[in-house]
């Protein structure tokens, strides 16, 4: 790979980046550097809830082409040529199926002035194709062999930015004792994560649609699950290659020593209730609230009841419930509504 090629992809990473959002001009103007002859561009991602490829940015194309580009050429055979290739694939490839006999060439890209491209399927590991790269230029035999190693050499940067499943601020929040999964708009596993074991509860789900709506990016708590209680953040995603709701979880190992009965004093001092409406909720007396709280107090090392329900926010020693007193809304009131 010759400087040129060498200090384009150096300016594609930085353009990639590690946030949610992705500088497509400066990866498209990266491109352009490496390939000069290029004058269109699409770069799709596999969203495994709706079935298809969406379109995650591009320029140059009409947008018929664009369209089927992105939805109907996959289904073709060369399409599955392409996602069966371990490298990019010219348009000059002498493949069982030419590409250029296709209809999708003869009726789009020829007419559009297209005499050369070159696709490529963006993986994760070998086979898991998550989205697919598509280049032309006006001219013929503008991509060469050289065109194909640079873009093999960038594709897994480009796969795991376009991967819908992907979330890049997650990695930077957890570390790999947390399990993951998109529970909005439909349940998906997250990419490189194993799945949450929570994530089928119905009742977590319902939850989820709940948070979705209260403008807050991120809340913490405790749920129950098969093997136990998990520690658990339901994350609201609003950028990056897909919208949703993720939940993370991990195993609640306890430190604190804390009872059931003492999550629930926490959860009503979250929610900002006083000891009589907290009495109400659970239907105890006031003075047993009073115990428990002390209890609390003690065990969280805390001095006041305001202290205590900041440190039980804090580490998510609540449980939430879709109405009394572990209602969501309750317990994110005043929380920042940005990513915290």
């Amino acid at each position: 790979m010759n400087s040129t090629r060498i200090a384009a992809a150096v300016r594609l990473g930085s353009a990639l980046g590690s946030g949610a959002a992705v500088e497509w001009e400066e990866v498209f103007g990266a491109l352009r550097a490496a390939m000069p002859q290029m004058c269109a561009v699409q770069i799709n991602g596999w969203d495994p809830v709706v079935r298809r490829f969406v379109v995650m940015a591009e320029d140059g194309y009409n947008r018929s082409s664009s369209q089927e580009l992105a939805h109907e050429l996959p289904r073709t055979r060369w399409g599955g040529q392409l996602f069966d290739s371990a490298v990019p694939l010219l348009m000059t490839d002498n493949m069982p199926h030419d590409f250029r006999d296709s209809p999708h060439y003869q009726e789009r890209l020829r007419p559009a002035g297209f005499e050369d491209g070159l696709s490529a399927a963006l993986k994760v590991g070998r086979r898991q194709v998550v989205g697919v790269l598509h280049m032309n230029a006006p001219v013929r035999y503008s991509f060469t062999e050289e065109t194909r190693e640079f873009v093999a050499s960038v594709g897994a940067a480009l796969a795991r930015r376009v991967d819908p499943l992907h979330c890049p601020r997650f990695d930077a929040w957890f570390d790999e004792h947390w399990s993951a999964s998109w529970l909005l708009p439909a349940v998906a596993p997250v990419s490189d994560r194993s799945p949450a074991p929570i994530a089928g509860d119905p009742a977590l789900r319902a939850l989820a649609d709940s948070f979705a709506g209260l403008g807050v990016r991120t809340v913490p708590f405790l749920w129950p699950g098969r093997e136990g209680w998990y520690r658990v953040r339901l994350l609201r995603v609003v950028d990056g290659p897909r919208s949703g709701v993720i939940v993370a979880c991990t195993p609640f190992e306890n430190h604190a020593g804390l009872t059931a009965r003492e999550l629930d004093i926490a959860t009503g001092l979250v929610a900002g209730l006083s000891n009589q409406a907290i009495a109400e909720s659970l239907v105890v007396s006031r003075r047993t609230v009073e115990t428990y709280v002390e209890r609390l107090l003690t065990k969280l090392d805390c001095q006041s009841r305001g202290e205590a329900a900041g440190v039980a926010a804090r580490a998510g020693y609540v449980r939430p419930s879709p109405t009394g007193l572990g209602e969501l809304s309750r317990l994110t009131r005043g929380l920042d509504p940005g990513w915290i």
